[in-house]
């Protein structure tokens, strides 16, 4: 096995994992990758989003949304130029590779936008705000705003 099929597989163990853990196990997990994660060059924060884009859809919807939450709960307890810089780096991935986002299937956007939008309004507003500056960050703040589902968007500030 050719290592980027090592890394791939990898990825999808710790995705399936991570998912059958509870929220209290599965929390300070995540917490410590997306802080490891801070530390790492351009082309190891590219390779890891590349790997979770070809890897989330090989775990059950409710498994993947179980992660999601957590990974939503973990940024807010960083600061924010942290977030900022982990979304941009997802932004960048997506800027390069728009397709990416059609992958997501149109229930599976509607149960994302749900978990978020139950958020304490602190914790939206302060993923948000980091959000759109990484939006306005990217070299073409328009490609991502257009491939970003509007479903999303429009429920953003509720």
């Amino acid at each position: 096995m050719d290592n980027e099929n090592s890394a791939s597989s990898f990825v999808e163990n710790i995705l399936i994992i991570l998912s059958n853990l509870p929220p209290g196990l599965r929390s300070p997990i995540i917490r410590s990758r997306l802080n490891e994660f801070l530390s790492f060059d351009k082309v190891e924060k590219r390779e890891i989003i590349q790997n979770v884009f070809a890897n989330y859809g090989k775990i059950d919807n409710q498994a993947f949304l179980n992660i999601f939450d957590s990974w939503l709960n973990s940024l807010t307890e960083m600061k924010s130029d942290e977030i900022s810089i982990i979304f941009y780096s997802y932004l960048i991935e997506i800027s390069l590779n728009p397709s990416l986002i059609n992958t997501f299937k149109h229930d599976l956007v509607i149960s994302m936008t749900d978990i978020f939008t139950s958020f304490p309004s602190f914790k939206k507003i302060k993923l948000l705000d980091c959000f759109f500056e990484s939006i306005l960050n990217t070299p073409n703040p328009k490609l991502i705003l257009s491939v970003i589902p509007t479903t999303l968007l429009g429920t953003m500030y509720e």
